[in-house]
């Protein structure tokens, strides 16, 4: 365990300044002055470290030590965030923290850094790892899940990424309404946290021991809640089918890989039992005098089936485009210019062009979906502002976030907020990965202006700007990040259902005891999707 610094003992640690010194050996004075400061929960300390680490900045780095310097900010950026919160009379989740800022930011900056790739593998771990757990805690947990796998990808042993998914998971399993997801993934919680506790997992120092002590216990809180050796002897994720046809197959295989189907237990991996797309609303209370659908359901279940049939058929649209084979016969007897740019005008391509503008719609209708339902701000309605999942959060009058949302512990909503912030916060957008930027300029580029798409190899030869009325892209690219904003758009309807259950739950546990009527909802038979059943 390790033993925390007395006062007189921070301060001597904190005198030396690093002008003298290396790079390489400031970092490591600054990284122990950020481990010693978060150990004792000392502010002074590290503001101390994110100063000198400033100064250092100013110097010339190699790619590993810029790495290394956005790794050891947000060491420092999540101990004051950590102080910060547990100093607060109020155990609220992180809305508006610009600690919380600050360490999304470094993360980011280190992980889509060109000199991450130079780190020795264990260091890449404990990044991606940092950067899942903070997701988790800004209620991301899909996305943080999806980090922790790459972590377990590069160190299969790694403890901390072990634990840290078996705590995900375990809240990932609160959310759930479905028996058999929440079974299978509590199954899947109780694995990881034992395995972090096992003698094949990797800790740095002593962290071994500590990590026993502290995930075994969450491991046994889920046997005392769920049978877990009868709940793995179903083997229930593999079973199932896939599709009829070999296209199908083949579609669904292609979607349980890039994790796009709406389910939860295809954030545990290509399972064949996580092929179809389950996700739905909880179960909605309204009063009958607030009905405006007479005696139909509420018209919010409505607005969620467009939601999810249009990300449904969007993901199908990506697919056709990213696997399309020879020339469509749609694209014979077209008249286009050859503009001696290698530039891409086909079936195919506007397939990927119109999957990338339906899926990011569909995050201004969620914003739209959150607002109605919320009540959060009615004044926006009749200002005539555009509302948008970049603004719903914010007042209509000031632009400053909704005070409602402040005190408020609905963790979908949260997830929410922070991932609007990936693609709408210009600090953010700049340090985000790769796949994930410019993702609003594009769709601004496919809705308003000209997006040029050329061959995926002229990539290195292609001039962004073209004008101010052309963005250009290789085609490698925009398949990329339409397939990126595919994936957000399938968090965010996770995300709108976690909340409004919240919500839902709140409500139940105030409600008086008035007689309550209830309307079961059936699924719509796969038939009547036929436009021509008449």
């Amino acid at each position: 365990m390790n033993r925390q610094l007395t006062p007189q003992q921070l301060e001597k640690l904190r005198e030396p300044t690093i002008h003298k010194l290396d790079t390489a050996a400031a970092l490591d004075h600054l990284g122990k002055l950020i481990d010693e400061g978060t150990n004792a929960a000392c502010k002074k300390t590290i503001d101390r470290a994110l100063h000198q680490l400033q100064a250092l900045d100013q110097r010339q780095h190699s790619d590993h030590h810029a790495v290394l310097s956005h790794y050891f900010r947000a060491n420092a950026y999540s101990a004051l965030a950590n102080i910060q919160h547990y100093r607060s009379a109020q155990q609220t989740l992180m809305w508006d923290c610009s600690e919380i800022q600050q360490q999304m930011l470094a993360l980011n900056s280190a992980i889509s850094h060109k000199g991450f790739s130079t780190l020795e593998p264990m260091r890449q771990c404990q990044i991606l790892t940092n950067y899942g757990n903070l997701l988790k805690d800004v209620g991301r947990v899909i996305d943080a899940i999806a980090q922790w796998d790459k972590a377990l990808s590069i160190l299969p042993n790694f403890g901390k990424a072990r634990g840290a998914r078996g705590l995900g998971l375990g809240r990932y399993t609160a959310l759930q309404r479905d028996g058999w997801h929440q079974a299978i993934l509590a199954q899947h919680a109780y694995d990881s946290l034992e395995s972090a506790s096992k003698p094949d997992a990797y800790f740095e120092s002593d962290d071994a021991e500590q990590a026993s002590l502290y995930y075994r216990p969450r491991a046994e809180h889920l046997l005392e809640h769920f049978n877990i050796d009868e709940i793995r002897e179903q083997s229930y994720l593999t079973k199932g089918e896939l599709g009829k046809s070999k296209a199908e197959r083949a579609y669904r295989t292609w979607c349980l890989k890039h994790r796009l189907v709406l389910n939860p237990l295809n954030d545990l991996g290509s399972w064949i039992a996580a092929s179809g797309d389950e996700l739905t609303l909880p179960a909605l209370s309204e009063k009958f005098c607030d009905g405006t659908n007479g005696a139909l359901t509420p018209p919010i279940f409505g607005f969620f089936n467009q939601l999810k049939q249009e990300y449904a058929s969007a993901r199908f649209m990506l697919y056709e485009g990213v696997t399309a084979k020879g020339v469509h016969f749609s694209d014979r007897q077209v008249d286009i210019a050859d503009t001696l740019d290698f530039s891409e005008f086909s079936l195919a391509t506007e397939r990927i062009r119109t999957a990338f503008r339906v899926a990011y719609s569909l995050l201004d209708k969620v914003a739209l979906l959150v607002n109605r339902y919320m009540g959060f701000d009615a004044d926006k309605n009749a200002r005539n502002v555009n509302l948008s999942f970049k603004n719903v959060w914010f007042q209509a009058k000031n632009n400053f976030l909704n005070p409602s949302l402040l005190p408020s512990k609905n963790i979908g909503l949260c997830g929410l907020y922070w991932l609007s912030k990936e693609l709408h916060d210009n600090e953010l957008i700049l340090t985000t990965a790769a796949d994930a930027r410019e993702l609003h300029a594009i769709r601004n580029a496919l809705e308003h202006k000209y997006l040029k798409v050329q061959e995926g190899w002229t990539a290195p030869f292609i001039d962004k700007q073209v004008g101010d009325y052309a963005l250009t892209l290789g085609s490698h690219e925009l398949e990329a990040k339409a397939l990126r904003v595919m994936q957000i758009a399938r968090s965010a309807l996770f995300y709108l259902t976690f909340a409004i259950e919240y919500e839902e739950n709140m409500e139940a546990d105030t409600r008086s005891t008035t007689l309550v009527a209830t309307m079961p909802i059936s699924s719509m038979k796969t038939s009547r999707k036929r436009r021509d059943h008449f």
